[in-house]
């Protein structure tokens, strides 16, 4: 499972709100990944710095378009190991553009586990709620 924490991130125009993008399973360990972080709506909310926790020992960061980034990281310490229940991937820095709502969407490429396998996935995504953008919207219940 691949989440964000938090899965509702509320702002106001200006401030650079962190995520943390989450896998949760670790039954093999992991070896590297590559992932697709989408912000559906770039007027509101845009990709800032994209951080990487100590394990990653090589990690990239490219810039698809002006809503989607490739984020790559490997683990060659083998620090990440079989059995850990869950892991921190990077964080995300979002700037808050402007009132209103976008959706920060996660679409595995690929995550390797340590025994030359790979992790078959289930995304979910995280709400960027910016201040001023009216009512909350309805978040559903399996976000």
């Amino acid at each position: 499972l691949l989440f964000f924490n938090p899965s509702v991130v509320e702002s106001n125009p200006g401030e650079t709100p962190a995520v943390d993008l989450m896998m949760e399973g670790f039954d093999s360990g992991i070896s590297g990944y590559s992932l697709y972080l989408t912000l559906d709506n770039p007027s509101v909310a845009s990709f800032g710095e994209i951080l990487f926790p100590a394990w990653v020992s090589m990690n990239r960061v490219v810039t698809i378009n002006s809503s989607t980034v490739l984020i790559q990281g490997a683990d060659l310490g083998n620090q990440v190991e079989p059995g850990i229940p869950s892991e921190k991937l990077a964080t995300i820095s979002i700037h808050a553009n402007t009132a209103g709502y976008a959706t920060l969407h996660v679409d595995p490429v690929m995550i390797d586990d340590d025994r030359h396998g790979r992790y078959d996935l289930v995304s979910k995504t995280a709400s960027i709620v910016i201040s001023g953008a009216g009512p909350s919207p309805v978040i559903p219940a399996s976000q």
